[in-house]
């Protein structure tokens, strides 16, 4: 029996797994069948295990995810064992828009000659930044393959970059929405991650045209943003709620000293009853049960705020909305997002 393997073939997949495929041609002859089934399988045994022993991805772990202007992050890259003599590379993910979901990658600074600690701190953080890592040893250098990209994300808006959300609010029922894209280019994607951290374009749970991104029922909980080829735009964390009770609040940071409304909406556009709103699961006195009003905000008011009503003045079922993140900046000249979604309450509801 002749065995004649052949070289294998390599493709990527949309998440950056590197599938094999090994063909092999076999010439039994009369009376060998038997010894060539069994070095058949030997052989393709043999070369699984060598394939198995391919280039290792590291994985990338950023800290914290959601930051304030002027934050210090660490990535930490890692590297399954043995651990021993790797230098780690730091890159900054560079949006290709010429595919759905790839990024070039460009060394940050220091990281020319890699370093001998596995992490990384950056300073002074802005914006939304995405970033990736990979190893090397030896001489010449073995390299691994670059991690995944991880996400550092910021309510704050850059002016290169910024997303709109239609309806105006962090919270949502099943309905479709528009996530606009604005600033210094021509071309847009819209990304999502998931509670997992994967991170998928538009086209996978919606229909992007031109700069606007329009959702559909696939739509789910996650963070939001926008990518230009040199920027990524403020992000969004938004919920989809399947329960009858959002929480109306804004998109973007308030600024210290503004004045911000927080609401309670019922999925049937009625009036709640004897609304209460909670900051960190406390209740905050309030003497307007229908609405909260934070006449001037500060960095104390910084929190997760959710609310609770009834259908009824005397119903027994409390209605419960999700948590959201209330985000306050410092003041400075940027201008103020003013305009929020106009939520039916009034001081009757307490009945």
């Amino acid at each position: 029996m002749y065995v004649k393997p052949r070289r294998p073939t390599e493709r990527r997949t949309r998440s950056g797994i590197v599938s094999h495929k090994l063909s092999v041609s076999v010439d039994v002859r009369m009376g060998h069948t038997l010894f060539g089934a069994l070095g058949l399988f030997s052989l393709n045994i043999l070369l699984y295990c060598g394939h198995a022993q391919g280039v290792p991805r590291p994985v990338l772990t950023v800290s914290p995810s959601w930051t304030s202007p002027g934050d210090s992050v660490t990535l930490t890259c890692s590297v399954g064992p043995p651990s021993a003599g790797w230098r780690f590379f730091w890159y900054k993910a560079v949006p290709d828009l010429s595919d759905y979901y790839i990024y070039t990658h460009e060394l940050l600074a220091g990281s020319t000659t890699g370093t001998e600690q596995d992490s990384y701190i950056l300073h002074g953080q802005t914006h939304t930044a995405g970033y990736a890592c990979r190893a090397g040893r030896g001489d010449p250098v073995f390299y691994t393959k670059y991690s995944h990209e991880k996400f550092v994300w910021s309510g704050g808006v850059n002016p290169a970059a910024s997303l709109t959300v239609s309806p105006h609010r962090l919270q949502h029922f099943s309905e479709s929405l528009s996530l606009i894209c604005e600033g210094n280019s021509a071309e847009w994607r819209v990304m999502m991650a998931d509670e997992d951290g994967d991170a998928s374009p538009c086209s996978y749970w919606g229909e992007m045209t031109g700069s606007t991104c329009n959702t559909n029922t696939r739509a789910s909980s996650g963070v939001y943003w926008c990518e230009s080829v040199t920027q990524f735009s403020n992000a969004a964390n938004i919920t989809i709620h399947s329960g009858d009770v959002i929480l109306v609040s804004p998109v973007r940071p308030v600024t210290e000293g503004h004045s911000v409304t927080l609401g309670c909406k019922l999925r049937t556009e009625n009036l709640l009853y004897n609304v209460d709103f909670y900051k960190n699961d406390k209740l905050i006195p309030n003497p307007v049960r229908g609405e909260l009003l934070i006449s001037a905000v500060t960095k104390s008011d910084e929190g997760f705020y959710k609310c609770r009503g009834r259908k009824s003045p005397q119903g027994l079922e409390t209605l419960t909305s999700a948590e959201s993140w209330l985000s306050v900046k410092w003041t400075n000249d940027e201008p103020e997002e003013s305009v929020y979604e106009n939520v039916r309450m009034e001081t009757a509801a307490d009945g």
